[in-house]
């Protein structure tokens, strides 16, 4: 029996239970619906705990292979900075090296900028977001028109 086979089972169990009928026929239904509730909620909560460790996993199998990226970014920049300082030692902007040829070139896009003092407000830009925190406190005491508080979410705890 699926899970959607099991709930539609409740709704005919409900029905039974508003009818004047056979009250041991609904605590009889009731209970095997209970058993088969269980059994399937059990098989739900292995495959979940398996996928959950599966996930876990590939978090760390990422964090593994970022590590490894990240060494070889660091590498490859370390790399070329000994190579063109090397080159600027020896006088060299272009170096042909076998199949490659090499060019010390300047940066293109827009001039780093340094700011070494405090800048004026004319040169400042403002960003105006809303305070979340402020407009759940107001909604505690008032109704807003431009904002409102939701029902909270549920969610399944397995112990």
């Amino acid at each position: 029996m699926t899970l959607f086979d099991i709930v539609g089972e409740y709704e005919q169990l409900y029905e039974l239970a508003i009818e004047d009928g056979d009250h041991q026929a609904f605590l009889d239904t009731l209970e095997g619906l209970k058993g088969e509730l269980e059994n399937k909620a059990a098989g739900y909560v292995q495959v979940m705990k398996q996928l959950e460790m599966e996930a876990t996993e590939c978090d760390r199998v990422i964090e593994a292979f970022q590590a490894k990226k990240q060494t070889r970014v660091n590498s490859y920049k370390r790399m070329s900075e000994a190579l063109m300082s090397a080159m600027e030692t020896a006088g060299e902007d272009v170096l042909s090296a076998g199949d490659y040829e090499l060019k010390i070139v300047n940066n293109g896009g827009l001039q780093p900028l340094e700011i070494t003092g405090e800048v004026p407000d004319n040169f400042m830009k403002v960003i105006y977001e809303p305070d979340n925190a402020k407009i759940r406190a107001a909604l505690k005491d008032t109704e807003l028109d431009f904002a409102h508080l939701k029902e909270r979410g549920k969610h399944l705890r397995i112990k």
